[in-house]
């Protein structure tokens, strides 16, 4: 009873007790789900009509369209301009495959398996066009030759094997190229249905044909809105705002974008730097005038640093760089270059050329590789091998005897001459090419002997042996923390707008405004890694707020930002494109003034009188072809209107265009060969409606999707 009259007294405090323990262990539960959640959001590189696309999808196609390029390009490595071309194609490739495929899921069109093989056994796909799937006799592509690969790839694979990377390469792109042949027929399925849904009719055919066939030369007299001054024309508030309303629609914004403001300093190599660089190069000059060999020249490249390694081996000249290539033909043996900067490359050289010849650029060749008990062993049989092959033994069965083939190979210079050869390599190459046709030769190599035999030589050229010394011009260390610590003195001591404005000038910065930045943008003002300066300016950024210093580029910039504008999705304001409705109301008044004084021109002899008109004569000028103005730089359709509706010898009186007043006279008039064919001529016109339409529809369906790209926070 003590016990429960106990209880009683604590009721309240063990319901207290009990309720917080509940709410913990259920909250327990609801925190780890929200982390769950947020770490998942937190993988989204945006979504498409409602389908989230997670950074690993997103980076799935960015490593297949890679390979792709890979294989169709022949090449293993992108710069990073090339790589954000890839990350955007990937990502449009994608959005485009999912709104096109929501679009046949509804009306029931669909790609079926039978249709892709078909694709496949044909090669009827420009994915398809790789040197991995062409015959190389027939140069064509070959469907046995991609069963024999699977057939291949498929029994390393059920073995458990180790698959070469080349076999995974090659398999990854085949399963790609067969999505891209299944998307490939589906929009042109979805292309067919759309193309029915455009007509057109027996009228419009004909007006096309004729608008086509007829063609005028004139004499064509053009007055620039430009020749008009603007401080001549005035515009108010009122015209702007109703030229507003007038063209409301042209300004309405459908992604959201920002505007900012940045100090971008570019940090470059000081007086002091160029004069330690320039030193170093000289120095390097002096020594290899000093050099009596060639292994002492190489010794001065390989003591200095060079971007240019030295091979004791000639070489054509497309091997060394342009600068030096240039001055190769009319440079004499011995000759040792002045130090120089070169501002394509941004560095200093200078070069000794050690030796000129004429070589063969191929060498057709075989070798047998001597092996032995010991160095006396492996000499002697190397010198049998010569003596027997100069007596007229075969090659062939020598090198059987060796257990090696000893198969002919074509060699050329381009295989070698811009690597990294060591010592037997630079011996092997420099003596192979030292040797005439049907000569046979013994080379002892540090790692083994080998009697090589040249068999044909092909194309004779000048090469040349160069020690060049080339070093970039780069700023130290005591620069880049010069102009760090003096820009972020700056930085601190500015913290909004107006002051950084108000004194960038005075510390020889530049306030540069950046409109428009959009989401998609792999960066900001064409500067590398400046990620995390795009992520600040969306996720963090307030209007009027002045970011940290980052150091970005490759590590040579620094960067200062200023959120100046968000601007939302909707009609863009008045005041935000002031300027633009000002340029445009400013040109249609130069245009209706220049018009009031050029209308009462009657011939072009009336016209030619008029202040500033250019009078040109214009050929092949017809109705559906816009005709380009070179004197205002317009493309001007209504000169093709008009010299249409005018009859031969007759005057156009003047009328506007987009950024002139034209007058014309129509000097001949004549007609294409071409024949009117009523029913190819109405399905052209059905198709051009079609091809019009294209861009709007792709455009509706990618609104009506609600596309979300945040691929920015990835980048």
């Amino acid at each position: 009873m003590a016990a429960l009259q106990s209880i009683r007294k604590r009721g309240v405090l063990l319901v207290t007790i009990i309720a917080i323990a509940l709410f913990l262990f259920v909250a327990g539960d609801l925190f780890r789900g929200l982390e769950t959640f947020f770490q998942h959001s937190g993988q989204q590189v945006g979504e498409v009509d409602g389908k989230t696309v997670s950074i690993q999808d997103y980076q799935k196609m960015i490593d297949d369209l890679q390979t792709y390029y890979e294989i169709v390009q022949q090449k293993s490595s992108f710069s990073e301009d090339e790589l954000n071309r890839i990350k955007d194609e990937a990502w449009q490739n994608h959005v485009q495959s999912e709104l096109i495929k929501k679009e046949c899921d509804e009306v029931g069109i669909s790609v079926t398996d039978e249709e892709v093989s078909e694709i496949l056994k044909s090669g009827y796909s420009q994915a398809l066009q790789v040197p991995i799937f062409m015959n190389q006799q027939t140069g064509r592509y070959d469907y046995s030759m991609v069963n024999t690969f699977l057939s291949e790839y498929k029994k390393l694979k059920d073995a458990g094997s180790q698959i070469p990377e080349s076999y995974t390469k090659i398999y990854k792109y085949y399963m790609f190229a067969q999505r891209q042949i299944r998307d490939q027929i589906l929009v042109q399925k979805y292309q067919v249905l759309l193309s029915n849904c455009f007509l057109s009719n027996p009228e419009e055919a004909k007006l096309s044909f004729e608008g086509r066939a007829e063609e005028s030369e004139i004499l064509l007299a053009s007055i620039p809105a430009s020749s008009v001054k603007d401080d001549d024309i005035k515009v108010s508030d009122e015209e702007i705002n109703n030229k507003y309303k007038e063209d409301k629609e042209k300004y309405k914004q459908f992604v959201e974008s920002r505007d900012i403001k940045i100090i971008d300093v570019h940090v470059t190599a000081s007086d002091k730097d160029k004069k330690t660089i320039e030193g170093e190069v000289s120095a390097a000059a002096a020594n290899l005038a000093k050099a009596t060999t060639n292994t002492e020249a190489g010794n001065v490249v390989r003591q200095s640093s060079s971007l240019v390694p030295y091979t004791d081996i000639y070489k054509t000249k497309e091997a060394f760089p342009t600068m030096i290539s240039a001055v190769l033909d009319s440079a004499a043996v011995g000759t040792v270059a002045n130090t120089v900067y070169d501002g394509m490359t941004n560095t200093y050289y200078t070069y000794k050329l050690l030796g000129k010849t004429t070589q063969a650029d191929s060498v057709l060749y075989r070798q047998i590789g001597v092996i032995g008990k010991d160095e006396a062993d492996i000499a002697n049989k190397a010198d049998s091998i010569v003596k027997a092959i100069a007596s007229g033994a075969s090659f062939k069965e020598i090198a059987k005897k060796y257990n090696q083939e000893g198969d002919s190979t074509w060699i050329a210079s381009s295989q070698f001459q811009n690597a990294a050869l060591d010592a037997d390599n630079s011996s092997f190459v420099s003596t192979l090419y030292g040797m005439s046709a049907g000569e046979t030769k013994k080379l002892k190599l540090d790692n083994g002997t080998v009697i090589l035999q040249v068999l044909k030589t092909a194309n004779p050229v000048t090469k040349y042996n160069v020690a060049s010394v080339v070093k970039e011009l780069k700023f130290s260390d005591e620069t880049y923390s010069e102009a760090y610590n003096k820009f972020s003195s700056f930085v601190a001591e500015n913290k909004t707008l107006k002051q950084i404005e108000d004194n960038a000038s005075k510390n020889d910065y530049v306030v540069r405004p950046i409109d428009d930045i959009a989401k998609e943008a792999h960066g900001i003002a064409n500067i590398h890694s400046t990620r995390d300066a795009l992520k600040w300016v969306f996720d963090e950024a307030k209007e009027g707020d002045v970011s940290q210093l980052y150091e970005c580029g490759s590590n040579d910039h620094l960067l200062l930002v200023i959120l100046t504008n968000i601007n939302k999705v909707g009609y863009r304001p008045v005041d935000k494109i002031k300027e633009t409705l000002t340029a445009e109301i400013k040109n249609d008044k130069k245009i209706e003034k220049i018009y009031e004084s050029a209308k009462a021109a009657k011939s072009i002899d009336d016209a030619k009188k008029m202040k500033d008109v250019v009078v040109d004569t214009i050929k092949h000028v017809s109705f559906n072809n816009p005709s380009y103005i070179a004197a205002t730089g317009a493309s001007e359709p209504l000169v093709g209107a008009a010299a249409a509706k005018t009859a031969k010898g007759a005057f156009a009186s003047a009328f506007k265009g987009n950024k002139g007043v034209y007058m014309l006279k129509v000097i001949d008039k004549t007609k294409t060969s071409e024949k009117f064919d009523a029913k190819s001529e109405q399905a052209s016109a059905a198709m051009n409606n079609f091809r019009l339409a294209t861009s709007s529809i792709l455009t509706t369906l990618y609104l009506k999707a609600d596309v979300q790209d945040n691929r920015y926070k990835f980048f």
